[in-house]
């Protein structure tokens, strides 16, 4: 998935052809056009989940491996609901 966007309390918008996922709680600066590859669960109560991650500013030369929580996974319209649900108004 892509990096797309940045969110409220540094949470990062994921995007790929399948949909969306917001993360957090990486322990790399990830930047815009960045792509993290979830590899598998390893907490399933918590949503931690292990990635590899390829920085685009080393035009994806590498991978590197993190830990990530999944906030949100889903649509863009299930997205929209979700940043309405969660936003203080």
């Amino acid at each position: 998935m892509d990096v797309v966007g940045y969110l409220h309390h540094a949470d990062l918008l994921l995007e790929d052809e399948q949909g969306v996922a917001i993360i957090s709680g990486n322990h790399y600066v990830l930047s815009l056009g960045d792509k993290v590859y979830i590899q598998h669960i390893i907490d399933q109560e918590t949503k931690l989940y292990q990635v590899h991650i390829s920085f685009a500013s080393t035009e994806h030369a590498m991978l590197h491996e993190d830990e990530i929580q999944i906030k949100f996974e889903g649509c863009r319209e299930s997205l929209r609901e979700y940043i309405h649900a969660t936003t203080v108004h």
